[in-house]
């Protein structure tokens, strides 16, 4: 009997560890097809602010700009500068029939900073991770985000043959060639007055992101933010009761084709096999070239409002700044998504439903909505050089569009708090209040983790990893 409870007892034993093994081995399944799917070639992005020193709350746009990460769609192409300034001496509109033009003042400056900086240049620059010293470059960037085989890592000229060459060629067309600049100016529109409570909790929030900003981009015009933050704020807590982000964003797209790869291959690559004169001259030869150059795709002008639960009006404005000036950023590239197509970025599947229905990570900060419309792509590697032909449509499922917006699973949960707080105290009022804070988040839900979307056409092609492109959207999200 004793042999008998023993036995169960290792088989029990025995059965539980396979199980837990067996969980085990799913999560990380899990966690490598996560990884798997997030491996997609992006577009890189460069961002800076045109700022307007004398404009009012400059010094907090400043500032929340500095903290405003690169969407996470594209891969971060900073370079050390982040903010140039206006030649106007405060923020000013701009008649819509000269934006964009050459009597536009900001693309007078913005073109004046690209060229006097060789941006276009340093931006290669990065692509080749080029030592300023020595002025070696190497393929370490380009072999990262272009997701290549680890055996790539060990070609060290650029006019290697085979599958080497190929490979840089490839690189040329899908990755340094979808490579953009966005400058943003942007203008804070207050709406009334409000009491002073936040301006204490706040000041030296702003002191302390001065100072990171000035250790970050090393610019002198950051140097006395969190000081100048400091006089203004509060001034900015007794007239902000609620406000919105004017933003225009100008795009730029770097200038890459054949002939520029050809040159720079040919007459400034440099790495440890390049002999010390031909090394000279061609360090030389690319510090004063001027073949690298920036293209103006185009502009938009949008905006973004502070509509908050009543607990999110109680944080630090700092915190409310940052979330408005989040969103605004990115309903701008939307915008530039919906307008150019070169702009428009792919995304992978996540899942293939049961039921026929299709998982992206996607959603409102992407401007998903009910109108919106999809093609899915698939590679083309046959001519060496990756392509995509279109082998289905998608549409969003009503009711399954994923509120990914910055702050917005936090603010869920503080409308939920409002609302208990709303109906506990019979307040209709605030009850009111509550809902019209829930509908002005439209469509979405911050609880999901993804959006579902029906296939129009092509089920039998679509499949987990294949990439989505937008093409039709008739509808906007704030």
């Amino acid at each position: 009997m004793k042999r008998l409870f023993l036995g169960i007892t290792l088989l029990s034993a025995a059965f539980l560890a396979s199980a837990q093994n067996l969980d085990s081995l799913q999560k990380k399944a899990k966690v490598l097809q996560d990884e798997k799917i997030e491996q997609y070639r992006r577009s890189s992005l460069y961002q800076i602010l045109v700022q307007h020193p004398d404009a009012d709350y400059a010094p907090t746009i400043d500032s929340v700009f500095l903290m405003v990460g690169t969407p996470d769609k594209f891969n971060n192409h900073d370079l050390e500068t982040k903010a140039i300034t206006s030649t106007a001496k405060k923020a000013k509109k701009v008649k819509e029939n000269i934006r964009g033009t050459e009597k536009d003042p900001n693309l007078i400056d913005v073109n004046e900073f690209i060229n006097s900086h060789a941006v276009a240049r340093d931006m290669v620059a990065k692509w080749f991770g080029r030592d300023p010293v020595t002025g070696n470059f190497n393929i370490d960037l380009i072999v990262e985000r272009g997701y290549y085989d680890a055996s790539f890592d060990a070609i060290e000229r650029a006019d290697a043959e085979g599958r080497g060459r190929a490979m840089l060629a490839d690189a040329g067309f899908e990755l340094i060639g979808k490579t953009f600049l966005t400058a943003n100016d942007i203008t804070f529109i207050d709406h009334g007055e409000n009491s002073g409570k936040a301006a204490g909790g706040i000041k030296q929030g702003f002191a302390i992101a001065g100072r990171l900003a000035s250790a970050i981009t090393g610019e002198d015009s950051f140097t006395e933010l969190g000081d100048a933050a400091g006089t203004t704020i509060g001034t900015i807590a007794n007239e902000f009761a609620g406000y919105k982000v004017n933003i225009i964003t100008y795009l730029y797209r770097l200038n890459w084709n054949e002939d520029i790869e050809n040159t720079f291959y040919s007459e400034y690559w440099i790495d440890e096999n390049t002999g010390p004169e031909e090394r000279e001259r061609r360090k030389a030869a690319f510090e004063n070239t001027d073949l690298f150059s920036l293209s103006y795709v185009g502009h938009t002008v949008t905006s973004a409002e502070n509509l908050s639960s009543k607990t999110f009006s109680r944080k630090p404005l700092q915190e409310q700044f940052l979330k408005v000036c989040t969103r605004a950023i990115d309903k701008a590239i939307v915008e530039l998504q919906r307008e150019y197509d070169e702009f428009k970025v792919n995304v992978p599947i996540y899942a293939v439903n049961d039921d026929g229905t299709v998982e992206v990570k996607i959603g409102l900060k992407e401007g998903v909505n009910e109108n919106s419309r999809y093609e899915v792509l698939m590679p083309d590697m046959s001519s060496g050089v990756t392509r995509y032909k279109k082998v289905g449509m998608l549409k969003p499922v009503p009711g399954k569009i994923w509120d990914n917006r910055f702050g917005a699973l936090e603010e869920a949960e503080m409308l939920k708090a409002d609302r208990a707080e709303a109906e506990a105290s019979g307040s209709e009022e605030e009850l009111a209040a509550v809902e019209a804070a829930e509908n002005a988040d439209g469509e979405g839900d911050a609880y999901l983790t993804s959006t579902t979307f029906s296939i129009i056409s092509g089920a039998n092609a679509i499949t987990t990893g294949l990439l989505i492109r937008e093409v039709t959207i008739k509808a906007e999200n704030n």
